[in-house]
C-alpha cells in the first residue's frame, strides 16, 4: 500500500460554534453548486422514494410476509452478482472523468465513453450468463428451499442490465448533469411499477411476474440511456483504449471487494435470518429494512452522488486547502439535515410502517431506528473519506468493508437466536460504525475533516425538542396524526434552526435575497 502523507496541523475546534463557522474559509460557488446538485438529486430521490412508498403497502399485500422475505433476499443476492459484475469499473467512471476533463490524462470523451461502455457490456454479459448457471447447480438448502433458487436464475439479464446502467447513470454523474439525472431515474422508476404491476395484476400474481415486469422495465430504460449518448457520437467501438481500460479496472478492483463486501452487509445478514428464523422473519426484518432505506435515501444517496464529483473536480482544480474547507462546511450542513432524520424516524416511523404494510409487520416497527440510525452514519462517510478517494487508496476501502461484513455476519448468527430480528439490525449498526471509524482514521490522513462537536451538541438537542414535540401529538385517524407530525415536525426544527444557527440563517436569508432578485428580473 502506498504510504500515506502526513496529516497536516489543525486548529482546535472553537467552543462558540457560530463564531466558528463565521470565521471559516468559505467557497461560496462550491458550496452553491453543491446546493444546487443536492436539490437536483434529492428531488429525483424523493419522487422515487415516494414511488417505492406507493409500491411498498402494495407489494407487503400481494405477497405474503414470507414470500416478501424470499423477494427481498432474491434482490440482494441479484445485487451480489451486478457489483460482482461492475468489477469496481462504475467507481472509477468518476475519478478518472474529473482527470480527463482537467487535461491531467490523456485521452478525450469519445475514448472514455467508449472504454466505459464496451468493457462495462462485454464483463456484464459474462457474469449474467455465468450467475444463472452457477446458482442452479448450487444447493438447495442454501435457499432455504424457498424457490429463491429458480427466481434469481431466472432473473440472471438484469445482472448485464444493471451492469451497464450503472455504466451509463456514473457518466451523467460524472458530467454533473444533476437535473438530467433525476429526471430519468424518475421517469424510469414510475413506468417501471407501472410495467410491474400490470404484469402482477394481468399476468402472473407472483414472484415470477414481478421479475418478469422489472427485466422489461430496465431493459426499455437501459436502451434508452444508451441511445441518448449515442446519438452525441460518443461510442465508437474503434475507440476502445485498453491502457485506460486497465488503469480503471487497477483503480476499481480493490472498490470491487468493498462494494462485494458492502453487498454481504445486506445478503449475508439475510440468508443466515433465512436460515435460523426462517422466511416470515426474514419478510419482517427486510420490511423494516426496505422501508428505512426508502426514507433515508432523499438525503444520504443525493448528498453522495453530489459531494463526491465536486471534491475530487476541486481537488484537482484548487488543491487540499479549498477541498476542506468545502468538505468542513459540508459536514456541518449534513449534520443538521441528519439528526432531525433520525429522531423524525425515531417518533413516527413504527406508526407509519404499521400504516403502509399493514399489522402483520408490526414486529419490524422496533428494528427502525437501528436500520436509520447506521445508514445515517455510513451516509456521512463520503465526507471524511475523501483523502481515500483522492489518493485513490482503494485497498483501504476494501479492507474497511470486508471487515464490517465479517463483523455484520459474525454478530448476526450470535445474535439473531436469542434477540431475534432485533439482533441482526443491532450486527447492521455495529457493521455500519465500524466501517465509517475505518475509513474515518485513513482519510483524515490526506484531507483532515474535524468533527464539529459542539455543533453536533446543537443540533441533537434541536432534533430531540422536534422528538418530544411530535411524540405528544395525538389525533386520529393515524393517517392524519402521521401527516401533522411531520409538518409539525420539520416547521418546528425549521425554526429553532434559524433562531439558533447563524450561519444557517445567513446562508437562508441568501437564498431568499437570490430568489427575490430572479422575481424581480422576470418580464
Amino acid at each position: 500500500m502506498t504510504a500515506l502523507p502526513p496529516r497536516d496541523a489543525m486548529p482546535e475546534p472553537s467552543s462558540d460554534s457560530a463564531a466558528q463557522a463565521a470565521t471559516m474559509p468559505r467557497p461560496p460557488g462550491a458550496l452553491a453548486r453543491l446546493a444546487r446538485h443536492t436539490s437536483n438529486y434529492s428531488v429525483g430521490t424523493l419522487l422515487i422514494t415516494l414511488a417505492s412508498i406507493i409500491s411498498f403497502p402494495i407489494f407487503t399485500r400481494v405477497f405474503s410476509v414470507a414470500e416478501y422475505g424470499v423477494l427481498g433476499l432474491v434482490n440482494v443476492t441479484l445485487g451480489f452478482l451486478v457489483s460482482f459484475g461492475k468489477l469496481g469499473l462504475q467507481k472509477s467512471v468518476v475519478r478518472f472523468y474529473a482527470e480527463v476533463e482537467a487535461g491531467t490524462r490523456p485521452g478525450n470523451k469519445v475514448e472514455f465513453f467508449s472504454t466505459v461502455l464496451f468493457s462495462m457490456v462485454a464483463v456484464g454479459a459474462a457474469i449474467a450468463a455465468a450467475s444463472a448457471a452457477i446458482v442452479l447447480l448450487l444447493p438447495r438448502a442454501w435457499f432455504g428451499h424457498s424457490g429463491a433458487q429458480l427466481v434469481i436464475a431466472l432473473a440472471a439479464p438484469l445482472v448485464l442490465f444493471r451492469v451497464v446502467d450503472s455504466a451509463m447513470l456514473n457518466l451523467v454523474n460524472a458530467e454533473q448533469k444533476s437535473g438530467f439525472y433525476s429526471l430519468f431515474t424518475a421517469v424510469r422508476k414510475y413506468v417501471g411499477l407501472a410495467i410491474v404491476l400490470l404484469v402482477l395484476f394481468l399476468v402472473a400474481r407472483n414472484l415470477y411476474g414481478f421479475f418478469f415486469g422489472t427485466m422489461l422495465a430496465e431493459g426499455l430504460a437501459l436502451a434508452y440511456i444508451v441511445h441518448h449518448y449515442a446519438r452525441q457520437h460518443l461510442f465508437d467501438l474503434r475507440r476502445f483504449s485498453r491502457p485506460l481500460f486497465m488503469a480503471m479496472l487497477t483503480f476499481g478492483l480493490p472498490l470491487l471487494g468493498s462494494e462485494l463486501s458492502y453487498q454481504l452487509l445486506a445478503m449475508g445478514g439475510r440468508y443466515i435470518i433465512n436460515y435460523q428464523l426462517g422466511p416470515q422473519q426474514l419478510g419482517a426484518y427486510s420490511a423494516a429494512y426496505n422501508f428505512s432505506e426508502y426514507l433515508q435515501n432523499i438525503l444520504t444517496l443525493s448528498f453522495a452522488q453530489a459531494i463526491v464529483p465536486m471534491y475530487l473536480r476541486q481537488w484537482e482544480k484548487d488543491g487540499r486547502e479549498k477541498t476542506e474547507a468545502f468538505l468542513q462546511l459540508s459536514l456541518r450542513y449534513y449534520l443538521a439535515l441528519a439528526l432531525p432524520i433520525l429522531a423524525g424516524m425515531a417518533a413516527i416511523g413504527p406508526d407509519l410502517l404499521r400504516l403502509l404494510a399493514s399489522d402483520n409487520y408490526v414486529v419490524s416497527a422496533s428494528l427502525i431506528v437501528f436500520i436509520v440510525g447506521g445508514m445515517l452514519v455510513a451516509g456521512g462517510t463520503p465526507i471524511f473519506s475523501a483523502g481515500i478517494y483522492i489518493e485513490k487508496l482503494t485497498k483501504v476501502v476494501l479492507y474497511s468493508v470486508l471487515a464490517s461484513a465479517v463483523l455484520n455476519m459474525a454478530l448476526t448468527a450470535w445474535l439473531t437466536r436469542p434477540l431475534g430480528i432485533e439482533g441482526a439490525a443491532l450486527a447492521t449498526l455495529a457493521s455500519y460504525l465500524l466501517y465509517s471509524a475505518a475509513t474515518t482514521y485513513y482519510g483524515r490522513r490526506t484531507v483532515h475533516v474535524r468533527m464539529p462537536w459542539a455543533d453536533l451538541a446543537k443540533f441533537t438537542a434541536l432534533a430531540l425538542i422536534m422528538y418530544g414535540a411530535v411524540t405528544h401529538i395525538t389525533l386520529n385517524p393515524l393517517a392524519l396524526r402521521i401527516v401533522v407530525q411531520i409538518a409539525a415536525g420539520a416547521l418546528l426544527y425549521g425554526a429553532l434552526l434559524l433562531l439558533t444557527d447563524r450561519p444557517i440563517r445567513e446562508l437562508a436569508s441568501k437564498g431568499i435575497a437570490r430568489l427575490r432578485l430572479k422575481r424581480a428580473q422576470r418580464p
